[in-house]
Formats: structure tokens, sequence, C-alpha cells
């Protein structure tokens, strides 16, 4: 990218990754956690997965293993794949959607992905 200098977009991809990371885990904890996290809202399941749809970016990244570029896509397809009923906006109960436990096993399987390449 013209006038961004390498060290400015891997500190701006690791912060992607970080909030990514840090909505993958409110995902995976479930729907309780979710509407506490963003007290109640009534959007709050559209929100997390627009927070989850921006973890796109990150599959461009050198910065990643294949192995988390794998779980990225996964999470990032099933949250893309929700139907309009589990992220409409209408009220916090969408995040009790069944869908979302296919969001729930992807984030949680990245999760673990990644925690397992911190540890090495």
């Amino acid at each position: 990218m013209e006038g961004v200098s390498e060290e400015d977009l891997e500190d701006s991809m690791k912060s992607c990754l970080f909030y990514f990371a840090d909505s993958a885990r409110i995902a995976a904890a479930g729907p309780h956690l979710a509407l506490q996290q963003s007290n109640g809202h009534f959007a709050a399941a559209w929100e997390l997965r627009q927070e989850l749809l921006v973890g796109e970016s990150l599959l461009h990244w050198s910065g990643l293993s294949e192995t988390l570029k794998q779980r990225i896509a996964r999470l990032v397809g099933v949250a893309a794949a929700l139907p309009e009923a589990a992220f409409a906006g209408n009220d916090a109960s969408e995040l009790f959607h069944p869908s979302w436990e296919q969001v729930r096993d992807a984030a949680t399987r990245f999760l673990v992905a990644r925690e397992i390449e911190q540890a090495v």
C-alpha cells in the first residue's frame, strides 16, 4: 500500500488480530457473555457478527500461519452465513438463535489453534 510503512501495516494487522480474537472469545463464551458485554443492546448480535466479519482482512496477512488463516476463514464464513433472523438488530435475544452454535464452535477452534501457536 502506498504511503504506509511495513511497520505501520504490521502494527495495524496485530491490532486487528487482537480485536478479532476478543470478538471470537466473546462469541465462543456464548450468548450470555455477549449480552453482558453489550449491556443488552438490541443490536448485540449484529455488532458481534460485524466484528467477526472484519477478520477477513487477516486472511491476506503474511503474519499468520496457514492453520490460523483456515480457522479465521471458517469463523468468518459461518458468521457471514448466519440467517438474518440471527442478527437483524431487532432484539438482543438474537444471540440465542440456534445458528450461532456454528459460530461458537468455529470461534472456539480458532482460539484453541491460536493458544497452541502462542505456546510454541
